[in-house]
């Protein structure tokens, strides 16, 4: 049996046109799903990194707000120790003029001279000695 060769039909070179036509889109389709499955990748990665860099910071605040608020509580409470000292201090200090008969005399002398008594009142109310009380009209007068 020859073999014999025979033309090509016309649907027969559509057909072949059309597979070429097929390969090369697929082709050039399968490229670009590469690529896009290689951008994607790096997107992924960048992401990550990006949320894990956003995760440490938002640790590391949390870190130095729960610091701040320990050293916050701490001075609140030496502030209070030393408000609560101070006023025992001050307290003391009145108790300890209140002990001294002189201290009195001149704590009441001082309370005259700011009430604008004259020197002689003062040294009838408070039988201190006429220097004295000249002396203490000038202190609280150069303090007013």
């Amino acid at each position: 049996m020859e073999w014999q060769l025979a033309a090509p039909t016309l649907i027969e070179l559509i057909l072949c046109g059309f597979i070429i036509v097929l390969a090369v889109a697929v082709s050039i389709l399968y490229s670009h799903v590469k690529q896009l499955r290689t951008a994607l990748s790096d997107s992924e990665q960048n992401n990550a990194s990006a949320i894990a860099r956003t995760e440490a910071l938002a640790k590391n605040a949390n870190n130095q707000q729960t610091e701040a608020q320990a050293r916050t509580l701490v001075i609140t409470r030496h502030l209070q120790e030393l408000d609560e000292k101070q006023t025992d201090i001050e307290n003391q200090l009145r108790e300890l003029k209140l002990q001294d008969p002189s201290l009195r005399l001149y704590q009441r002398a001082a309370d005259l001279v700011k009430q604008g008594a004259s020197i002689e009142e003062i040294i009838e109310a408070c039988d201190i000695p006429r220097a004295e009380a000249e002396m203490l009209m000038m202190v609280h007068k150069q303090n007013s």
